[in-house]
């Protein structure tokens, strides 16, 4: 038999760090894998995950042929009869109830090709609703980033190689492998002992003690909801002490005046009452911060899925200016990328139907409106009402908030395609569910993340085992499905004229085609196809983006937009507390190593080591309760209710009950390593009514609830 290595990255899900792998081939198959020692970012880092891909990449459970819902359930069906059939019911869908009508959502498991051929398939019938899963929890860093840099893809990100501090808030990198959702930084344990190694200190703020905070400086383990009552009042003790940078101030930002005044909206005291830290802890992480030779501030999921999430990022924002901490080696910078991608989307979306939400009159954020709205549109009476959803490596059923609406939108919708790797549990509710091919079985290039590598980087991911059974690249699904209901492939007339001639002469139009775009005038698609490890393309020049990135009028920071204003001052007068219905607050952002949301639950070994999910809780609330390890109790919020196993633990904030999410898997799905462990859907107690003002993000940290023994 002969073997084949091949050097590759991991791909399990969107797991940023993307680390090189090597892989061992033999006959059609992925054999073996390790961790790459030499490639340039990973080092010879991969976690659990990465040592698990041949597992899902020949996982006889994938799906590997088209199906189609008929009176038996999911039933096998010819790829040439699904597409047309899809094509059909989405151009009768568009010219009953008109292009709105028709939906598409994109998961955290799609790479860059499919989000873009997902996004421009539903703009190519005129319709705003592209849903995404960033609008989970990302889409606030775009709405500060539009308001305070100029456009909302210049997002930041932090540097811990040359930093003296970091404030991590609600990111627990250890097991993330990233201070911030999307940067890529195998190995972030690393880098926090370096900030150490040089005399510099890493504070994690977190209801948890993570795994980050076992090696951390200093834990303040503040109340879920609560993280804009510290900033502010750090800001404020900034600017009260004088230790912010005026130079940097006076040079590159507007708007300080405005923060001088917004800060004294928060006594100190009561910001330590509402966050449950002392103040002297808040004051001595303020001072430490503003004297730290290069110091960032970053947030992940605990925070930005949490309540006043676009304050919050805006309050980090400034933080990090204020202290001259942005676009300097130590701070937080922005990586230009090998692509110019805010230039990128603007190329790929200029056709889009831009409308604002029909629920909520959300704005879009990253390409779409928010998913918080999704289930109120479904199950309106608006006759022009979403009928339509194809969804591209997500699973809406367990990712949305408050579960038993979103099992009674998808039901409700007259057409749910599900283009997957696996029957999701979504696919339980689809009427056609389309296989699609791995990374592993179409190569790519993920263009659309350039921005958050750690210097501009070009690296190739290859094909290197052929499709199994009839598994297809996004990119074929879409070329096809786009014929089959007459609307332009990816949305441009032009592109969809050169498919057609392709076609024509029996040429393959495939999306090499997009990559040579891409390159040209970087690189060569042969050459970089060429060498594993990819291709450096120069250093990050701090210093650049304040003087030519900026895309504000004035070319300054804008620090104290009308709108954050507003709602700052009557944020700071209703903090989200408990009461005594829900004396307690749930979350729900824990992240473990084994695991990257519910697609990885289809790996046997990974389902095995990580067993469901749980609910934990302090000592001194189980003792209140009177309940004991492995006792089973019953959560309750203002939206649900759930039964789950009680676990008790000292790592948890007292008042605090956590409950991974992403779990539930008890639908009819036809595969069987998730249902070892189905564990139970969490988000049944969060709203999707609750929404981000600017966003319309949903909270799943900080839902006031009530914790009481489980019945008999």
């Amino acid at each position: 038999m002969v073997t084949t290595r091949i050097r590759t990255t991991c791909n399990v899900g969107a797991c940023e760090p993307f680390c090189g792998l090597e892989v061992d081939v033999e006959d059609g198959r992925l054999a073996a894998v390790r961790p790459d020692r030499e490639h340039p970012i990973s080092r010879g880092y991969a976690c659990v995950k990465g040592m698990h891909v041949p597992d899902y990449v020949n996982d006889p459970e994938r799906l590997l042929r088209p199906l189609r819902r008929g009176p038996a359930g999911l039933e096998p069906v010819a790829w040439d009869v699904a597409t047309r059939e899809i094509g059909e019911r989405l151009r009768a869908i568009r010219a009953e109830h008109g292009p709105e009508a028709i939906a598409t959502y994109w998961g955290n498991a799609s790479d860059s090709v499919a989000i873009t051929l997902a996004n421009t398939f539903c703009h190519a019938f005129g319709s705003p609703n592209s849903f995404n899963v960033l609008s989970l929890e990302y889409t606030d860093r775009g709405a500060v980033a539009q308001r305070v840099l100029g456009n909302e893809n210049l997002i930041l990100q932090p540097d811990p190689e040359r930093a003296h501090f970091a404030l991590l808030l609600g990111t627990n990198p250890v097991v993330t492998q990233g201070m911030t959702l999307l940067q890529r930084l195998p190995n972030a344990i690393g880098a926090l002992r370096g900030i150490q190694k040089r005399g510099g200190r890493v504070v994690v703020v977190d209801p948890r003690r993570t795994e980050t905070v076992r090696i951390a400086d200093d834990h303040l383990a503040i109340r879920p909801g609560t993280d804009l009552f510290l900033l502010v009042a750090m800001i404020r003790r900034i600017l009260e002490t004088g230790s912010y940078d005026r130079e940097f101030v006076r040079r590159h930002a507007t708007g300080l005046d405005a923060w001088q005044q917004l800060a004294r909206a928060i006594d100190p005291e009561r910001a330590a009452e509402v966050t449950g830290l002392e103040r002297r802890r808040i004051e001595r992480v303020a001072d430490a911060f503003a004297r730290a030779d290069g110091a960032f501030a970053t947030t992940r999921v605990g925070v930005q899925a949490n309540h006043n999430t676009t304050l919050t990022e805006w309050a980090v924002l400034t933080l990090n200016a204020i202290t001259g901490n942005i676009d300097r080696p130590g701070g937080v910078y922005f990586n230009p990328g090998a692509f110019d991608v805010p230039g990128l989307i603007e190329q790929f979306s200029r056709r889009r139907n831009p409308a604002r939400s029909r629920v909520g009159q959300f704005p879009q954020v990253f390409g779409g409106p928010p998913c918080a709205v999704f289930a109120d549109d479904v199950l309106s009476d608006d006759p022009e009402r979403i009928r339509a959803l194809v969804v591209v490596a997500g699973n809406p059923v367990i990712s949305f908030p408050n579960t038993p609406r979103i099992e009674a939108a998808l039901r409700r919708l007259d057409l749910l395609v599900c283009i997957d790797l696996y029957p999701s549990d979504t696919c339980a509710f689809a009427h056609y569910a389309l296989p699609a091919a791995s990374l592993y079985e179409k190569g790519g290039l993920h263009f659309l993340t350039s921005t958050f590598e750690p210097r501009p980087y070009l690296e190739w991911k290859p094909r290197v085992i052929p499709p199994r059974g009839e598994a297809r690249s996004e990119w074929m699904i879409f070329r096809e499905l786009s014929r089959a209901a007459e609307v332009p492939f990816l949305n441009d007339p032009w592109v969809d004229r050169a498919a057609r001639m392709f076609a024509a002469v029996g040429a393959d139009f495939d999306e090499s085609w997009l990559y040579r775009f891409l390159l040209f005038g970087k690189a060569r698609l042969g050459r970089l196809r060429r060498t594993p490890g990819g291709i450096e393309r120069g250093a990050v020049r701090f210093g650049r983006f304040l003087e030519r990135g900026l895309r504000t009028p004035e070319g300054r920071l804008r620090l104290a937009p009308d709108d954050l204003v507003t709602a700052l001052r009557e944020a700071l007068r209703a903090p989200p507390l408990p009461d005594a219905e829900f004396p307690m607050l749930l979350i729900s952002g824990a992240r473990r190593t084994a695991s990257f949301n519910s697609w990885s639950h289809h790996i046997p070994a990974l389902t095995q080591r990580l067993g469901g999910n749980w609910a934990t809780l302090h000592p001194e609330d189980a003792e209140r309760l009177g309940v004991e390890e492995g006792d089973g109790v019953r959560i309750r919020s203002a939206s649900g209710t759930i039964d789950i196993e009680a676990r008790v633990s000292r790592d948890i904030r007292p008042g605090v009950v956590s409950v991974h999410q992403l779990w539930g898997h008890v639908y009819e799905t036809g595969t069987t390593t998730s249902r070892r462990f189905p564990g139970v859907n969490v988000n049944r107690l969060h709203s999707d009514a609750i929404r981000d003002r600017f966003s319309g993000m949903p909270v799943f940290n900080g839902t006031p609830c009530r914790v009481d023994p489980a019945g008999p």
